[in-house]
């Protein structure tokens, strides 16, 4: 197994082993740096022009040729990192502090976004799902704008509000349903698993998950860094804001 697939195999056990137990709480942002909005002062430990608690990664934090490579390797195939709009790091920004992880977590949710062998419907199914079972709003404004081309608003509805999803074909609600088992129960139970190889094969049932682990590992970093939003694209999940305001 090559380093990095090893490494990111590693990452997605770890996940997978924290997703039960799940905390409610979402990064919530209160300020985009630079525009006339109002909006609450940032915690001092966020950056301004990040909007979280990790800065911009540069080539100079890189003593080792190897890693100054790997940086330039990341920044030629991805040039918005060389120059960041506020608060547009997050995700594989990040990572960018460890060139070669970078560039392993974007080689793999490319590779498994376009190799995945599901309708793309699934696909963002599988990601809207993740990102509201962990509560992440930062990737789920993001992606609940990309899902009109493929998903029905009801369904986007459906995931936003955690509501019934009686009535739905069969292959969505199953989605939701395994979601939903994978992030507040101890297992997916056996009939759910069974009705996923049943509608999505054994492949889809991995490449589903490993999706969903993707945007879980996501989650983990905005979460230990405080990612913060842009307040104009904020749509918050009522359910944490209820949380919030009780706390």
């Amino acid at each position: 197994m090559k380093p990095s697939n090893a490494l990111l195999g590693m990452s997605v056990v770890a996940v997978l082993a924290s997703i039960c137990g799940y905390s409610a709480r979402m990064a919530v942002a209160q300020q985009n740096v630079g525009s006339s909005q109002s909006a609450e002062k940032l915690p001092p430990d966020v950056h301004p022009e990040t909007l979280a608690r990790i800065s911009w990664a540069t080539r100079d934090e890189f003593a080792k040729p190897e890693d100054q490579a790997a940086f330039d390797r990341a920044i030629a195939a991805a040039p918005m990192y060389a120059n960041p709009k506020n608060g547009e790091i997050a995700g594989n920004g990040m990572r960018l502090h460890i060139p070669i992880v970078h560039i392993a977590y974007r080689d793999t949710i490319q590779n498994l976004n376009r190799d995945n062998g599901l309708d793309p419907r699934y696909s963002q199914l599988a990601t809207l799902v993740a990102c509201r079972e962990t509560n992440e709003e930062y990737d789920w404004v993001e992606h609940e704008r990309n899902s009109e081309k493929v998903l029905p608003r009801n369904i986007v509805e459906i995931i936003r509000n955690k509501q019934d999803t009686k009535g739905l074909e069969e292959k969505d609600a199953l989605v939701i349903q395994f979601g939903r088992e994978l992030y507040h129960q101890p297992k997916v139970s056996s009939r759910t698993y069974a009705d996923m190889v049943r509608l999505f094969g054994q492949r889809g049932t991995l490449a589903i998950t490993l999706i969903m682990a993707h945007y879980t590992d996501n989650a983990m970093l905005y979460r230990a860094f405080d990612q913060h939003l842009d307040p104009s694209k904020k749509r918050p999940f009522p359910d944490v804001v209820a949380l919030e305001a009780a706390h």
